[in-house]
């Protein structure tokens, strides 16, 4: 891991789950973004709005919490920053970065750090910003992220499920649809197709829209054998390869996007 900057003590990193949402994440980014130019640390604000950075919570064996301003770059953007992390001038930006992200987020950076992105599947669907949630489906979320980030796709098969399955379980609660406490995915993408108020309204190509739905239950009924034989939720023989558990990943990525949209109609 490279380090572009680190506050005193030990240099150890263990990074954790994401300090917040991705949302919330862009708020808090643009900020210290605006707050660095305002102060005319120009450099500084281009370092930090122009590399994919992200907020975590870190710890080391001495049990220390703090944060880290970390991001992930491709080969070619790894090798040029490597080659840049003693240059006095970007340690500085870092510096700035980190002390203008503390700022605007009451949290206490204490790393900027890189790593090289070892992921060489297909692109990650971005995570979704979903309205109706709870605690579980929020921190499934940035598990799965950070996993996905941390240690690839397979890690965060589980998570992901998780999340989709905390998802449905919220949205039929919102909706007031009587279902059993033991239901899965299954059923309860099942009583929210046939009973929820937004899928009651017929759209436009409602007959095509069928037919991606079905198939789309053809998915869901999947997932669930997937994840109890493929991923790490248990000490499976032989867990997804790569590609198929970002297939995994992206496709319940889409599927909540869409639900998000459809049940916010």
């Amino acid at each position: 891991m490279i380090r572009f900057h680190e506050g005193s003590g030990s240099s150890e990193i263990e990074l954790l789950d994401a300090a917040f949402t991705q949302a919330e994440w862009t708020k808090l980014r643009a900020a210290a973004v605006g707050l660095l130019e305002r102060r005319g640390h120009f450099s500084a604000s281009e370092f930090l709005s122009q590399h994919p950075f992200s907020l975590c919570h870190g710890t080391n064996g001495f049990g220390d919490d703090f944060c880290v301003l970390y991001m992930q770059a491709e080969m070619d953007k790894y090798v040029e920053l490597a080659e840049m992390a003693d240059d006095l001038q970007m340690r500085h930006n870092a510096k700035r970065a980190a002390e203008a992200v503390g700022e605007v987020s009451g949290q206490y950076v204490r790393f900027v750090a890189m790593d090289l992105l070892q992921a060489t599947g297909p692109a990650a669907v971005a995570p979704p910003v979903l309205e109706i949630t709870s605690d579980t489906v929020d921190r499934a979320l940035r598990d799965a992220e950070r996993l996905l980030a941390t240690e690839g796709a397979t890690s965060g098969v589980d998570r992901i499920h998780t999340a989709f399955h905390g998802y449905l379980r919220a949205l039929v609660s919102s909706a007031n649809l009587g279902h059993s406490d033991t239901a899965g995915v299954t059923e309860l993408f099942r009583l929210i197709r046939a009973q929820h108020p937004s899928f009651a309204v017929n759209a436009a190509h409602q007959a095509e829209i069928d037919k991606i739905l079905r198939a789309l239950a053809n998915v869901v009924d999947t997932l669930n054998p997937l994840r109890n034989q493929g991923s790490v939720a248990h000490p499976n023989a032989d867990l997804l390869a790569e590609p198929e558990a970002m297939l995994f990943i992206n496709s319940v990525r889409c599927l909540l996007h869409y639900m998000n949209a459809k049940t916010k109609m």
